[in-house]
């Protein structure tokens, strides 16, 4: 026993002497305690921008919207995604690399005492705004998400909010957002990927933000709808190209390349996806001038693949990743076509006043100078019958509803969240599995497992967790 004791003590006085803190050994004097908050935006931002960019497995939208459509793996164009649980990608992307990183930089700004109280204010909103930006990503994704509970790591089973009060509450928070960035002054600087700290730019996409959430929630809440659509376009959304939120991707072999270049130059030559049918008809029918824009000319005359059929990559028209693959394509987050044509649509709801043919032909000419056209081809594509504002088919949910689903080709998530708001235009059946375009994605497969109670409660409050329960304001 008192050899114990001596070992004890001798143990004591070693250590004592040797350091007064033993935990320094865990640090590793190689990696940063702190990360700046610039940094964690910077991060936010990428991750965001890459993850709406890629056409990785998760990313199933430009086949949904049936822009585009699979040779060889066709599980995707025929809605068969249990094996690829897209939404965890997206959940894994939006909390932990987002949500996180930005309450993390929150914290650190709230904290800083040197900052001034305008450019505190300034990086605040910014950070405002890209949160409410994903938040509303994730409803349209899946509809009832966690959200007052989210990315807290002390809760590991948050609650899922409802989306409806998921809207109502976002709309409050990036109505404060543009407030606090209406005094102009500084941000980020240029650790702000996507605006260099341009604070009257961010100003502009808050307001933009705002006005979609007020169009999306048109037919289920007029009321709160229209009066976050006229506030949204009084303080000032989007007026031009020069205003669209994109991630600058760079040529130099780094991880900065646009993803979809990664995937298919970097990574191996790929040869899963071609036009899609119904896309490519489309524009064909219209004398489009984004036609070789969007598509590749290796077919002559153009042959679009059937959405969900078993193609070949030989056989039909491949898609133009001369442009949308390259490094240096730019991804884009929002922009001025899709605000011109919510407009469009505000004029015809009487939420704003103004002309709806102008705001439509806004939008037209908006993506088709995106993608290098001349002033000649818009004005020769508006002056068709068939795309003219005043004489194409339909009411006005058809027409804005197919011109603003061809300007989003390459935002299929976006253009497939419209297609299911507006209903146009007509989609096709799958080819394989005769499915309709899913109304929404189901939940990641594991939050059955892991957060099962909530999992429940979320499943049953919206209808049950499947591909074909429309979210809340899907109501045609």
């Amino acid at each position: 026993m008192k050899n114990i004791y001596l070992i004890l003590a001798t143990a004591g006085i070693l250590l004592s002497s040797c350091t007064e803190d033993i935990t320094d050994y865990n640090n590793d004097p190689k990696l940063p305690t702190a990360v700046p908050p610039q940094t964690l935006v910077a991060n936010a931002e990428k991750n965001l921008a890459d993850r709406i960019t890629t056409i990785s497995g998760s990313n199933v939208f430009r086949l949904w919207a049936q822009h585009w459509a699979q040779a060889t793996y066709i599980d995707e164009s025929n809605y068969l995604i249990i094996g690829r649980d897209p939404s965890q990608a997206y959940w894994t992307t939006y909390y932990n690399n987002v949500i996180n990183d930005l309450n993390s930089a929150q914290a650190l700004i709230e904290e800083d005492e040197i900052l001034d109280a305008v450019t505190r204010g300034n990086q605040l909103a910014i950070i405002e705004t890209i949160k409410v930006y994903t938040f509303q990503h994730l409803v349209d994704l899946n509809g009832d998400v966690p959200y007052s509970e989210a990315a807290d790591i002390n809760n590991l089973f948050p609650k899922y909010d409802d989306a409806a009060t998921i809207y109502t509450d976002l709309i409050s928070r990036i109505s404060a957002a543009q407030a606090a960035l209406a005094n102009g002054g500084e941000s980020f600087g240029s650790n702000d990927i996507f605006y260099s700290g341009d604070v009257t730019a961010w100003r502009k996409l808050a307001n933009s933000v705002k006005l979609r959430l007020g169009m999306r929630i048109a037919d289920v809440n007029p009321t709160l709808a229209s009066t976050t659509v006229k506030e949204a376009v009084d303080a000032g959304v989007f007026t031009s190209n020069d205003d669209n939120t994109i991630i600058r991707y760079e040529s130099s072999p780094t991880a900065n390349n646009n993803p979809i270049y990664n995937l298919f130059e970097t990574e191996n030559r790929r040869e899963d996806y071609i036009a899609g049918k119904t896309s490519l008809d489309k524009l064909v029918a219209l004398n489009d001038p984004r036609l070789d824009d969007y598509f590749a000319d290796n077919k002559d005359p153009y042959i679009g693949g059937p959405i969900g059929g078993n193609n070949s990559y030989a056989n039909f028209t491949h898609l133009n990743f001369d442009i949308v693959g390259d490094p240096t394509y730019p991804g884009s987050i929002m922009d001025y076509a899709e605000v011109a044509f919510f407009q469009a649509e505000a004029v015809e709801r009487g939420f704003i006043s103004g002309d709806a043919e102008a705001y439509y032909n806004a939008g037209i000419a908006a993506s088709i100078a995106y993608y290098g056209g001349t002033q000649d081809e818009i004005d020769t594509y508006l002056a068709q019958p068939e795309v003219a504002y005043a004489t194409a088919t339909g009411d006005y949910k058809q027409k804005i509803g197919t011109q603003k689903w061809i300007a989003l080709f390459n935002r299929g998530f976006e253009a497939w969240t419209e297609y299911r708001r507006l209903d146009w235009p007509e989609l096709v059946l799958s080819n394989q599995t005769q499915q309709e375009v899913p109304l929404r994605m189901i939940y990641p497969v594991k939050e059955s497992a892991v957060n099962g109670e909530n999992y429940d409660a979320a499943s049953s409050a919206i209808g049950g967790d499947q591909l074909t329960t429309p979210l809340f304001w899907d109501v045609n």
